[in-house]
């Protein structure tokens, strides 16, 4: 009945408008979370996607520390322990997102690493997590999906127990 170019259209026209609600929602409920004097890196090529990781979390408080590929990503861990939850693309440059999560983990380090690609296939997923990452979020993420996986481990860092509907 519909062609297939239209059936996409819709679907993105959906998926997009699921996207602002989601992201308005947000904006409303923000001040909930307090992540003053934590910091978060967030490993990503693309000045577009770092700016949207940036206005959601800017009401919180967290400190962001933006790295545009895998070298300066191990540097900064190497240099700074006070990185609290890492999010982390597959696709940058020089070293890709996976091999960065396997050298932190080979370091040690414990600190969350949230693995936020565009790639959705199972080999990158199952590869993400034999690396060593926590959390595997695909692209376009919705705000309310990251803000919830964030404050599991910021809450968790705390000794404190939440249960899903408290964090969001």
């Amino acid at each position: 009945m519909f062609s297939i170019a239209f059936k996409k259209f819709v679907n993105l026209i959906f998926l997009n408008l699921t996207f602002i609600i989601d992201f308005k929602a947000v904006i409303f409920n923000q001040q909930e979370h307090d992540w003053s004097g934590k910091t978060i890196l967030v490993v990503e090529d693309d000045e577009a996607n770092y700016l949207y990781f940036k206005s959601l979390l800017k009401k919180t408080g967290s400190r962001l520390v933006w790295k545009k590929n895998g070298h300066e990503a191990l540097k900064t861990i190497r240099e700074n322990t006070e990185v609290d939850l890492i999010l982390m693309d597959v696709l940058i440059p020089f070293i890709n997102g996976i091999d960065v999560t396997r050298e932190i983990r080979r370091q040690k380090n414990t600190t969350p690493i949230i693995i936020i690609t565009a790639y959705t296939s199972k080999e990158i997923k199952q590869n993400s997590y034999m690396a060593g990452c926590n959390e595997f979020l695909t692209k376009p993420v919705l705000p309310n999906e990251l803000l919830k996986i964030i404050s599991k481990y910021f809450y968790q860092s705390q000794g404190a127990f939440v249960s899903e509907e408290s964090i969001i």
